[in-house]
């Protein structure tokens, strides 16, 4: 699911412009030796964080019903992942890095979601399952010292970071199947300890649900 992450970012950047002509992106790890066989303008989208979004977390169970309206099993409910990428311009000279990190920013903020029409695979099921794919542009979610100890690690000259975040539902757990589905009414029964008689509340039936709850007193059984 995380390439098709990637190729919906892709897709989204690449249907910008600049000069007539579509960003290139990448998502290798922006080294000196990839950055040196660049030949053309380049946006670089290094996957850079996942980690779950625990504000998100829920523990009720969500419910599948089958065709018939009767629940068939229970499952996690989805849990969320931001899933965040360091992007990078890459051009011939400080003044195209920028323009087409600009391009990027510009292009990015447009939308609260990734569109549906960027996305394939897994996440149009996710899509269809009624989630939004959130994305956020340009907040601070790296430590000041992450652009610094990046470059470092990569051997690379500084660029500029423009993070990008992407809310991604993952599906959790398996699923349980239900119980049998219920046939006959449920029943409460209630008994006088000074009497014979009990008083036996009656549930929906559900073959009828429509004829509500009935109430009877009947002789209780010693």
């Amino acid at each position: 699911m995380l390439a098709d992450v990637d190729r919906a970012l892709a897709g989204l950047l690449e249907a910008e412009k600049i000069s007539g002509q579509a960003p290139k992106v990448s998502f290798d790890a922006p080294k000196r030796d990839w950055a040196a066989q660049q030949t053309a303008p380049t946006l670089n989208l290094f996957l850079a964080d996942i980690r779950e979004d625990l504000k998100r977390r829920s523990t009720s169970m969500v419910e599948v019903v089958d065709e018939n309206g009767v629940v068939a099993s229970r499952q996690q409910p989805f849990r969320f992942f931001d899933v965040t990428y360091a992007l990078t311009a890459w051009a011939t000279r400080p003044a195209d890095d920028h323009q087409l990190l600009g391009l990027a920013l510009t292009a990015l903020v447009k939308y609260d979601h990734i569109p549906l029409r960027f996305c394939q695979g897994e996440l149009l099921t996710f899509l269809q399952s009624g989630h939004a794919l959130h994305l956020r542009a340009g907040g601070k979610v790296f430590s000041d010292r992450f652009a610094t100890e990046l470059w470092s690690a990569l051997g690379s000259d500084y660029h500029a970071i423009l993070p990008v975040v992407v809310s991604l539902p993952v599906p959790a757990g398996e699923a349980e199947a239900a119980g049998p589905p219920q046939t006959v009414p449920p029943q409460l029964k209630i008994s006088d300890t000074t009497s014979t008689l009990s008083d036996v509340f009656e549930g929906r039936n559900p073959a009828d649900p429509d004829k509500g709850i009935r109430t009877r007193t009947r002789p209780s059984k010693s």
